[in-house]
């Protein structure tokens, strides 16, 4: 892995407009982690690898989610529904019959890192089922027993491989790993293995899976170094019929970034920008910042369009504004940015009463499990509000010791971004809850 070097960019001063620039290169063949502070960027390979395990633990930024590179590696994930300690061994190829159409395909959500495609069948009713595994109480580890069939095609060619994601163990701490096993459809090749968060992925999202090699690659920066990720992805698309997920080029988010986009907006336009609809949404700034005009046949870039990113790693605000795309041909990203000012973002810290406060699924559907770890029995209050503060949710809820779940049904409140606030008089916890329907 080469070092996250800071090339020959001055620093964004604020209110100074400074110009900069990223290249993936021709068809896109590499991803570019950047840094909105420095302007430092590492360029890396995005077509030698094809599963990634997420390797932040869970809590408030993980939640022991899987990827698969859909679009740089043709990879497609299916979820064919058999016990793969039974299965595994003897899977034949009408066991898929009717599981690997189009329609059946699982996707990388482009909302959140937190749900790759292997998470994707998760049981919402379920907030300890992730997908491919269920979260288990007593050892705090999550175990699986799903088959999925993964594909890979390169020029024409398509292998096949099958994969049993057996197990993440989330302590002690020097320990916490993956354990997997994956072979080639045929049964040739079959491999169990082991990911070990230490020491080479203690402060990465993911560590990379590539096939047929089964080795494991280290490809990011330190989560902590960046902001921006220019990369191919697989966008949702609302409305659309039959596969309602398209290939694009765009920018997602790291952890604690988050992004509000004003439109239409004049260069100085910045008045209320510490008080805009801010999202967390992994693709709230994505790919619609530019458009292929059919008829000049070139890239435009709407000249009134511009992003304000919260970046919690450094406590600041960054206006982005997007000036050119050279398209597959070069994989080339101009932009502007501007340092608006710092020290306006919220520290959340857990309160000492509690050992962990999260909301999952997020984003959420039909509803939303609220998980209260304590470390004593309290009675609190839980309010639930928009963000222009209107309240849709206020009750009294009796805290015991341990893990308490909380049902809240969105299905009866608009989509948005909703704040969850538990609070007992002495001490205040509030997590961000985004609906989607």
């Amino acid at each position: 892995m080469t070092g996250f070097a800071a090339l020959t960019f001055s620093q964004a001063n604020a209110q100074t407009w400074v110009t900069d620039s990223i290249t993936m290169g021709a068809g896109y063949t590499n991803d570019v982690f950047y840094s909105l502070k420095n302007g430092a960027q590492l360029s890396s390979p995005n077509t030698n690898w094809h599963i990634a395990f997420q390797t932040t633990p869970p809590g408030p930024y993980g939640n022991v989610s899987v990827f698969a590179n859909h679009v740089q590696a043709n990879v497609k994930v299916f979820a064919l529904h058999l016990r793969a300690a039974t299965n595994f061994a003897t899977l034949s190829p009408s066991d898929t019959i009717g599981k690997t159409g189009d329609s059946y395909q699982l996707t990388n959500s482009d909302s959140n890192w937190n749900y790759g495609a292997f998470n994707m069948n998760y049981n919402q009713s379920n907030a300890f089922d992730y997908g491919w595994g269920t979260y288990d109480m007593t050892s705090h580890n999550v175990y699986g027993d799903s088959l999925f069939l993964v594909t890979v095609t390169n020029n024409g060619n398509t292998d096949a491989y099958k994969l049993w994601i057996k197990k993440f163990v989330s302590q002690p701490a020097d320990s916490i790993q993956w354990q997997f096993r994956i072979a080639k459809f045929d049964g040739t090749a079959d491999t169990t293995m082991r990911i070990y968060q230490k020491p080479n992925y203690s402060d990465r999202l993911f560590a990379y899976l590539s096939l047929p090699s089964y080795t494991v690659s280290n490809r990011e920066p330190s989560r902590s170094t960046w902001d921006i990720l220019f990369t191919r992805y697989k966008e949702y698309m609302v409305g659309s019929p039959g596969v309602p997920y398209y290939n694009v080029m765009g920018v997602l988010a790291n952890f604690e970034v988050e992004a509000a986009q004003k439109l239409h907006a004049g260069i100085d336009d910045t008045v209320g920008y510490r008080g805009y609809a801010y999202s967390a949404k992994l693709s709230n700034i994505g790919a619609n910042w530019k458009s292929f005009d059919m008829n000049q046949n070139k890239w435009v870039i709407a000249d009134s369009n511009y992003y304000f990113v919260k970046c919690k790693n450094t406590d600041e605000i960054y206006q982005l504004k997007f000036t050119g795309f050279g398209g597959t041909g070069t994989g080339k990203v101009v932009f502007q940015k501007r340092l608006l000012g710092s020290g306006y973002l919220a520290v959340s810290s857990m309160p000492v009463a509690l050992q962990s406060f999260r909301v999952a699924p997020n984003p959420a559907y039909n509803d939303a499990s609220i998980l209260i770890d304590a470390k004593d029995a309290t009675n609190a209050r839980l309010m639930i509000s928009d963000l222009n503060g209107k309240v849709v949710y206020n009750a009294s809820v009796d805290i015991k010791q341990g893990l308490n779940v909380t049902t809240f049904n969105t299905s009866n409140v608009a989509s948005g971004l909703y704040l969850i606030t538990l609070t007992n008089g002495a001490w205040k916890v509030t997590e961000k809850l985004s609906v989607q329907h």
